[in-house]
């Protein structure tokens, strides 16, 4: 995962500055508060993904969803993945939430993955 220097690195509870790491799951965290809400759903048993530099390529056949099916449930069930998506339903400014989530190599994984499957067409085109 980043460095907590990283400007890309966000709490997953506020998506403020992270000083911290869950010593469970290594998820980012800003405080005392935000780490005692991850902790109500932390999964040490699903770690987030590690300094993933690229979107894994999604399966350009139309067909044949299931992979793409499984790498969805996959991403989902990632507690990292989970949070930023909590974050951003319950935020109020849904656009600079969404801005901030886009910086996070997960989630653009998780976003073309679903574009993948509900857009299949567009993955033949390209």
């Amino acid at each position: 995962m980043a460095s907590l220097n990283s400007k890309t690195v966000v709490c997953v509870i506020c998506l403020e500055k992270p000083k911290y790491r869950c010593p469970l799951c290594r998820v980012p965290y800003c405080s005392v508060t935000c780490f005692q809400k991850h902790k109500e759903q932390c999964n040490p048993e699903v770690r987030p993904v590690e300094n993933r530099r690229t979107v894994a390529p999604v399966n350009t056949e139309p067909e044949d969803n299931k992979g793409e099916s499984a790498t969805l449930r996959s991403l989902l069930l990632n507690p990292h993945l989970r949070q930023l998506m909590v974050n951003l339903d319950q935020g109020d400014d849904k656009a600079q939430l969404m801005k901030a989530c886009m910086q996070e190599p997960l989630f653009v994984e998780f976003a073309d993955c679903c574009l993948g499957i509900v857009e299949p067409s567009h993955n033949r085109d390209s």
